[in-house]
Protein backbone atom coordinates (compact mmCIF):
# COMPACT_ATOMS: atom_id res chain seq x y z
CA UNK A 1 0.00 0.00 0.00
CA UNK A 2 1.10 3.08 -0.42
CA UNK A 3 0.13 6.41 1.95
CA UNK A 4 -1.11 8.58 -0.67
CA UNK A 5 -3.56 7.89 -3.38
CA UNK A 6 -2.29 8.48 -6.95
CA UNK A 7 -4.83 8.80 -10.17
CA UNK A 8 -3.93 6.15 -12.36
CA UNK A 9 -5.55 3.68 -14.92
CA UNK A 10 -6.74 0.31 -13.77
CA UNK A 11 -3.90 -2.12 -15.16
CA UNK A 12 -4.43 -5.23 -16.41
CA UNK A 13 -2.75 -8.55 -17.09
CA UNK A 14 0.28 -9.33 -14.66
CA UNK A 15 1.21 -5.67 -13.84
CA UNK A 16 -2.80 -5.95 -11.97
CA UNK A 17 -0.07 -7.21 -9.55
CA UNK A 18 1.17 -3.76 -8.66
CA UNK A 19 -2.97 -2.30 -8.00
CA UNK A 20 -2.09 -2.71 -4.52
CA UNK A 21 1.19 -0.23 -4.28
CA UNK A 22 -1.56 2.64 -5.28
CA UNK A 23 -3.95 2.07 -2.91
CA UNK A 24 -3.78 3.81 1.25
CA UNK A 25 -4.21 2.30 3.87
CA UNK A 26 -7.02 5.38 4.37
CA UNK A 27 -8.89 4.03 1.70
CA UNK A 28 -8.32 0.08 2.78
CA UNK A 29 -9.95 1.28 5.92
CA UNK A 30 -12.88 3.25 4.31
CA UNK A 31 -13.35 -0.47 2.64
CA UNK A 32 -13.65 -2.38 5.85
CA UNK A 33 -16.74 0.26 7.04
CA UNK A 34 -18.73 -1.18 4.08
CA UNK A 35 -17.74 -4.52 4.26
CA UNK A 36 -18.67 -4.70 8.05
CA UNK A 37 -22.36 -3.59 7.48
CA UNK A 38 -22.62 -6.22 5.05
CA UNK A 39 -20.93 -9.49 5.85
CA UNK A 40 -24.10 -9.92 8.36
CA UNK A 41 -25.91 -10.53 5.71
CA UNK A 42 -23.93 -12.76 3.11
CA UNK A 43 -23.23 -15.89 3.74
CA UNK A 44 -20.61 -18.01 6.46
CA UNK A 45 -20.91 -21.07 5.44
CA UNK A 46 -20.85 -22.86 2.10
CA UNK A 47 -20.88 -26.24 1.73
CA UNK A 48 -17.95 -28.65 0.49
CA UNK A 49 -18.42 -30.34 -2.51
CA UNK A 50 -15.71 -32.20 -3.40
CA UNK A 51 -16.56 -35.17 -6.27
CA UNK A 52 -14.07 -37.17 -6.55
CA UNK A 53 -14.20 -40.57 -5.00
CA UNK A 54 -11.03 -42.89 -4.52
CA UNK A 55 -11.38 -45.27 -7.93
CA UNK A 56 -12.07 -42.19 -10.43
CA UNK A 57 -8.90 -40.56 -8.53
CA UNK A 58 -6.54 -43.97 -9.38
CA UNK A 59 -8.39 -45.49 -11.58
CA UNK A 60 -6.67 -45.48 -15.43
CA UNK A 61 -9.11 -43.54 -17.20
CA UNK A 62 -8.37 -40.46 -15.59
CA UNK A 63 -4.52 -40.89 -13.88
CA UNK A 64 -2.60 -39.13 -16.28
CA UNK A 65 0.31 -41.63 -18.21
CA UNK A 66 2.78 -39.42 -17.19
CA UNK A 67 2.36 -40.40 -13.66
CA UNK A 68 1.10 -37.16 -12.65
CA UNK A 69 -1.30 -36.33 -9.49
CA UNK A 70 -1.62 -34.54 -6.63
CA UNK A 71 -4.13 -31.61 -5.98
CA UNK A 72 -4.19 -30.12 -9.82
CA UNK A 73 -5.40 -33.86 -10.58
CA UNK A 74 -8.11 -33.76 -8.20
CA UNK A 75 -9.41 -30.57 -8.67
CA UNK A 76 -9.24 -31.56 -12.70
CA UNK A 77 -11.54 -34.75 -11.34
CA UNK A 78 -13.89 -32.25 -8.96
CA UNK A 79 -14.50 -29.54 -11.76
CA UNK A 80 -15.45 -32.83 -13.62
CA UNK A 81 -17.95 -34.03 -11.51
CA UNK A 82 -19.76 -30.92 -11.12
CA UNK A 83 -19.95 -30.84 -15.11
CA UNK A 84 -21.05 -34.36 -14.46
CA UNK A 85 -23.77 -33.20 -11.93
CA UNK A 86 -25.19 -30.44 -13.58
CA UNK A 87 -25.38 -32.49 -17.24
CA UNK A 88 -22.65 -31.15 -18.79
CA UNK A 89 -21.85 -34.26 -20.69
CA UNK A 90 -23.23 -37.83 -20.70
CA UNK A 91 -21.35 -40.56 -21.21
CA UNK A 92 -22.33 -43.66 -23.59
CA UNK A 93 -23.51 -45.41 -21.20
CA UNK A 94 -26.34 -42.93 -19.79
CA UNK A 95 -27.46 -41.74 -22.91
CA UNK A 96 -31.25 -40.95 -23.66
CA UNK A 97 -33.42 -40.62 -26.33
CA UNK A 98 -33.22 -36.42 -25.87
CA UNK A 99 -29.34 -36.39 -25.58
CA UNK A 100 -28.39 -39.34 -27.62
CA UNK A 101 -28.03 -37.08 -30.77
CA UNK A 102 -27.17 -33.86 -29.23
CA UNK A 103 -23.81 -32.19 -29.74
CA UNK A 104 -21.72 -30.82 -27.38
CA UNK A 105 -18.69 -28.18 -27.78
CA UNK A 106 -16.26 -27.47 -24.48
CA UNK A 107 -14.68 -24.66 -24.25
CA UNK A 108 -11.93 -24.19 -21.56
CA UNK A 109 -10.63 -20.55 -20.76
CA UNK A 110 -7.58 -20.24 -19.50
CA UNK A 111 -7.00 -23.58 -20.73
CA UNK A 112 -2.91 -23.54 -19.91
CA UNK A 113 -1.70 -26.58 -21.54
CA UNK A 114 -5.15 -28.32 -22.12
CA UNK A 115 -4.93 -30.69 -19.00
CA UNK A 116 -8.05 -30.47 -18.05
CA UNK A 117 -9.83 -30.47 -21.57
CA UNK A 118 -7.57 -33.34 -22.33
CA UNK A 119 -9.10 -35.27 -18.62
CA UNK A 120 -12.72 -34.52 -19.91
CA UNK A 121 -12.36 -35.88 -23.02
CA UNK A 122 -11.37 -38.89 -21.48
CA UNK A 123 -14.27 -39.25 -19.38
CA UNK A 124 -17.10 -37.91 -21.39
CA UNK A 125 -16.40 -41.11 -23.79
CA UNK A 126 -16.89 -39.42 -27.59
CA UNK A 127 -20.04 -37.74 -26.19
CA UNK A 128 -18.21 -34.13 -26.70
CA UNK A 129 -17.62 -33.26 -30.78
CA UNK A 130 -15.62 -30.25 -30.43
CA UNK A 131 -12.90 -28.74 -27.85
CA UNK A 132 -11.72 -25.40 -27.98
CA UNK A 133 -8.96 -24.17 -25.60
CA UNK A 134 -8.23 -20.31 -24.59
CA UNK A 135 -5.32 -19.07 -23.32
CA UNK A 136 -3.57 -15.42 -23.83
CA UNK A 137 -0.06 -17.52 -23.27
CA UNK A 138 1.24 -19.62 -26.92
CA UNK A 139 2.69 -22.46 -25.45
CA UNK A 140 5.15 -25.00 -26.69
CA UNK A 141 3.61 -27.65 -28.79
CA UNK A 142 5.63 -29.83 -26.59
CA UNK A 143 4.09 -28.63 -23.41
CA UNK A 144 0.12 -28.71 -24.56
CA UNK A 145 -2.03 -31.74 -24.54
CA UNK A 146 -3.71 -31.17 -28.06
CA UNK A 147 -1.63 -33.46 -30.21
CA UNK A 148 -2.48 -36.44 -27.59
CA UNK A 149 -6.10 -35.46 -27.80
CA UNK A 150 -6.31 -34.86 -31.65
CA UNK A 151 -5.13 -38.46 -32.09
CA UNK A 152 -7.86 -39.88 -29.44
CA UNK A 153 -10.26 -37.82 -31.50
CA UNK A 154 -12.57 -39.52 -34.30
CA UNK A 155 -12.15 -36.00 -35.87
CA UNK A 156 -8.58 -34.34 -35.50
CA UNK A 157 -10.04 -31.01 -36.26
CA UNK A 158 -12.30 -31.20 -33.14
CA UNK A 159 -9.83 -30.08 -31.07
CA UNK A 160 -8.44 -26.14 -31.42
CA UNK A 161 -6.56 -23.48 -29.78
CA UNK A 162 -7.29 -19.68 -29.15
CA UNK A 163 -3.95 -17.46 -28.03
CA UNK A 164 -6.18 -14.77 -27.06
CA UNK A 165 -6.73 -12.51 -23.89
CA UNK A 166 -10.58 -12.94 -23.42
CA UNK A 167 -11.14 -9.77 -22.55
CA UNK A 168 -10.95 -9.37 -26.36
CA UNK A 169 -12.08 -12.42 -27.47
CA UNK A 170 -15.09 -12.41 -29.38
CA UNK A 171 -16.34 -16.60 -29.26
CA UNK A 172 -19.05 -15.55 -31.22
CA UNK A 173 -17.34 -15.11 -34.44
CA UNK A 174 -15.17 -18.23 -33.49
CA UNK A 175 -18.12 -20.25 -32.82
CA UNK A 176 -19.92 -19.67 -36.43
CA UNK A 177 -17.15 -21.92 -37.58
CA UNK A 178 -18.23 -24.84 -35.68
CA UNK A 179 -21.83 -23.70 -36.32
CA UNK A 180 -21.34 -24.33 -39.49
CA UNK A 181 -21.23 -28.23 -39.02
CA UNK A 182 -22.57 -28.22 -35.27
CA UNK A 183 -25.96 -26.80 -34.35
CA UNK A 184 -25.37 -24.01 -31.57
CA UNK A 185 -25.05 -25.05 -27.88
CA UNK A 186 -28.25 -23.02 -26.57
CA UNK A 187 -28.49 -24.23 -23.32
CA UNK A 188 -24.64 -24.32 -21.91
CA UNK A 189 -23.89 -25.74 -18.41
CA UNK A 190 -20.70 -23.87 -17.10
CA UNK A 191 -18.18 -24.23 -14.50
CA UNK A 192 -15.61 -21.29 -13.52
CA UNK A 193 -13.22 -22.04 -10.44
CA UNK A 194 -12.37 -18.68 -9.87
CA UNK A 195 -9.20 -16.89 -8.60
CA UNK A 196 -7.10 -14.19 -9.51
CA UNK A 197 -9.73 -11.04 -8.40
CA UNK A 198 -6.59 -8.93 -8.65
CA UNK A 199 -6.96 -8.59 -12.33
CA UNK A 200 -11.29 -8.16 -12.62
CA UNK A 201 -11.93 -4.24 -13.03
CA UNK A 202 -15.20 -2.33 -12.62
CA UNK A 203 -16.40 -1.98 -16.02
CA UNK A 204 -15.92 -5.53 -17.28
CA UNK A 205 -17.54 -7.21 -13.35
CA UNK A 206 -20.61 -9.38 -14.06
CA UNK A 207 -22.08 -8.04 -10.68
CA UNK A 208 -21.57 -4.94 -10.57
CA UNK A 209 -25.35 -3.69 -10.78
CA UNK A 210 -25.47 -5.66 -7.61
CA UNK A 211 -22.28 -4.03 -6.14
CA UNK A 212 -23.87 -0.53 -6.66
CA UNK A 213 -27.34 -1.96 -5.00
CA UNK A 214 -25.10 -2.45 -2.07
CA UNK A 215 -24.02 0.70 -2.07
CA UNK A 216 -20.53 0.13 -3.11
CA UNK A 217 -18.63 2.61 -5.53
CA UNK A 218 -16.48 1.87 -8.08
CA UNK A 219 -13.42 3.21 -6.92
CA UNK A 220 -14.49 0.53 -3.54
CA UNK A 221 -14.24 -1.89 -5.95
CA UNK A 222 -10.90 -0.73 -7.32
CA UNK A 223 -9.81 -1.02 -3.79
CA UNK A 224 -11.29 -4.18 -3.08
CA UNK A 225 -9.89 -5.64 -6.67
CA UNK A 226 -6.48 -4.76 -5.30
CA UNK A 227 -6.63 -5.94 -2.04
CA UNK A 228 -8.21 -9.35 -2.66
CA UNK A 229 -4.64 -10.95 -3.19
CA UNK A 230 -4.07 -10.45 0.51
CA UNK A 231 -5.98 -13.98 0.34
CA UNK A 232 -2.58 -15.80 -0.56
CA UNK A 233 -0.78 -15.02 3.01
CA UNK A 234 -3.71 -17.47 4.20
CA UNK A 235 -1.57 -20.48 5.95
CA UNK A 236 -1.47 -23.46 3.83
CA UNK A 237 -3.04 -26.85 5.82
CA UNK A 238 -1.51 -30.00 5.18
CA UNK A 239 -3.70 -31.61 2.52
CA UNK A 240 -3.79 -35.50 2.92
CA UNK A 241 -4.18 -37.62 0.23
CA UNK A 242 -7.82 -38.08 -1.34
CA UNK A 243 -10.17 -41.28 0.34
CA UNK A 244 -13.38 -42.64 -0.53
CA UNK A 245 -14.98 -39.64 1.80
CA UNK A 246 -14.04 -37.44 -1.33
CA UNK A 247 -17.59 -38.40 -2.77
CA UNK A 248 -19.53 -37.65 0.22
CA UNK A 249 -21.54 -33.98 -0.33
CA UNK A 250 -21.87 -32.04 2.61
CA UNK A 251 -26.13 -31.61 2.99
CA UNK A 252 -25.88 -30.49 6.93
CA UNK A 253 -28.60 -28.07 8.03
CA UNK A 254 -25.99 -25.30 8.09
CA UNK A 255 -26.14 -25.16 4.48
CA UNK A 256 -29.53 -24.79 3.72
CA UNK A 257 -31.06 -22.26 1.08
CA UNK A 258 -27.18 -20.94 0.55
CA UNK A 259 -27.43 -20.49 -2.77
CA UNK A 260 -30.71 -17.91 -1.81
CA UNK A 261 -28.25 -15.10 -3.30
CA UNK A 262 -31.32 -12.90 -4.21
CA UNK A 263 -32.58 -12.56 -0.93
CA UNK A 264 -29.25 -12.03 0.50
CA UNK A 265 -28.34 -9.17 -1.52
CA UNK A 266 -31.97 -7.40 -1.15
CA UNK A 267 -31.53 -7.64 2.32
CA UNK A 268 -28.82 -6.21 2.90
CA UNK A 269 -29.61 -3.32 0.17
CA UNK A 270 -32.48 -2.60 2.10
CA UNK A 271 -30.69 -2.63 5.87
CA UNK A 272 -27.72 -0.39 4.27
CA UNK A 273 -30.17 2.12 3.11
CA UNK A 274 -32.18 2.17 6.36
CA UNK A 275 -29.01 2.09 8.48
CA UNK A 276 -27.21 5.60 9.26
CA UNK A 277 -23.41 5.06 8.14
CA UNK A 278 -21.25 4.87 10.98
CA UNK A 279 -17.07 4.36 11.20
CA UNK A 280 -15.88 1.57 12.70
CA UNK A 281 -14.46 2.45 16.20
CA UNK A 282 -11.37 0.29 15.47
CA UNK A 283 -10.08 2.29 12.43
CA UNK A 284 -11.49 5.83 13.67
CA UNK A 285 -9.01 8.55 12.73
CA UNK A 286 -6.35 6.14 11.91
CA UNK A 287 -3.53 7.01 9.59
CA UNK A 288 -2.52 5.25 6.69
CA UNK A 289 0.74 4.68 8.51
CA UNK A 290 -0.58 3.53 11.62
CA UNK A 291 -3.27 1.30 9.81
CA UNK A 292 -0.63 -0.36 7.75
CA UNK A 293 1.44 -1.25 10.75
CA UNK A 294 -1.36 -2.78 13.08
CA UNK A 295 -3.24 -4.04 10.05
CA UNK A 296 -1.90 -7.70 10.37
CA UNK A 297 -1.25 -10.44 7.86
CA UNK A 298 -4.43 -12.40 9.42
CA UNK A 299 -6.57 -9.10 8.85
CA UNK A 300 -4.95 -8.93 5.62
CA UNK A 301 -6.12 -12.56 4.52
CA UNK A 302 -9.23 -12.45 6.15
CA UNK A 303 -10.35 -8.65 3.98
CA UNK A 304 -9.06 -11.02 0.81
CA UNK A 305 -11.18 -13.84 1.75
CA UNK A 306 -14.25 -11.67 2.45
CA UNK A 307 -13.92 -9.80 -0.79
CA UNK A 308 -13.63 -12.80 -2.96
CA UNK A 309 -16.38 -14.43 -1.31
CA UNK A 310 -18.78 -11.40 -2.21
CA UNK A 311 -17.56 -10.89 -5.63
CA UNK A 312 -18.45 -14.59 -6.52
CA UNK A 313 -21.93 -14.20 -4.93
CA UNK A 314 -22.69 -11.02 -7.42
CA UNK A 315 -21.26 -13.23 -10.41
CA UNK A 316 -23.54 -16.17 -9.10
CA UNK A 317 -26.45 -13.66 -8.60
CA UNK A 318 -26.15 -12.39 -12.24
CA UNK A 319 -25.90 -16.07 -13.83
CA UNK A 320 -29.18 -16.45 -11.69
CA UNK A 321 -30.72 -13.10 -13.48
CA UNK A 322 -29.46 -14.80 -17.10
CA UNK A 323 -31.76 -18.28 -16.66
CA UNK A 324 -29.20 -20.28 -14.97
CA UNK A 325 -29.99 -22.37 -11.89
CA UNK A 326 -26.24 -21.60 -10.34
CA UNK A 327 -24.60 -22.12 -6.94
CA UNK A 328 -21.38 -21.77 -5.47
CA UNK A 329 -19.50 -24.47 -4.21
CA UNK A 330 -16.16 -25.29 -2.01
CA UNK A 331 -15.01 -28.10 -4.69
CA UNK A 332 -11.51 -29.04 -3.34
CA UNK A 333 -9.91 -28.90 -0.37
CA UNK A 334 -6.57 -28.95 -1.79
CA UNK A 335 -6.42 -25.58 -2.23
CA UNK A 336 -7.39 -21.95 -0.51
CA UNK A 337 -8.46 -20.93 -4.04
CA UNK A 338 -11.45 -23.80 -3.87
CA UNK A 339 -14.55 -21.77 -4.93
CA UNK A 340 -16.48 -23.11 -8.36
CA UNK A 341 -19.20 -21.03 -9.92
CA UNK A 342 -21.59 -23.69 -11.70
CA UNK A 343 -24.76 -23.60 -13.34
CA UNK A 344 -26.87 -24.45 -16.11
CA UNK A 345 -30.03 -22.83 -17.96
CA UNK A 346 -33.56 -23.27 -16.18
CA UNK A 347 -35.65 -24.43 -19.36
Amino acid sequence: MSHHAAQHQTPVGKSARNRINSITGAQVQQLLVKLENIKPFLPSILPLQQLVSAQDYTSGEVNDSSGRSGKHVLQECSILGHLRRIGAFHTNEHQDNSTSNQPLIAIEIGAGTGRLSERLQRVSKESIQHFVMIDRVEFAPSQCRDGKMRKRARDATSVSRLVEDIAYLDLGKYCDAIERVTPPLRRPPLAFATCCHYLCTFDEFAGKEYWIQLGLTENDFEVAAAVSQWYSLKKKRAYEMPDQRLNDVNSSDDTAGYNDYATWINNAALALRQMPFHTSDRNENISSEEFERTFSIEDKSKLGEDIKLLMDILRVRKLQKLGYEAEIVLYTDRSIENRLLAGKIVI
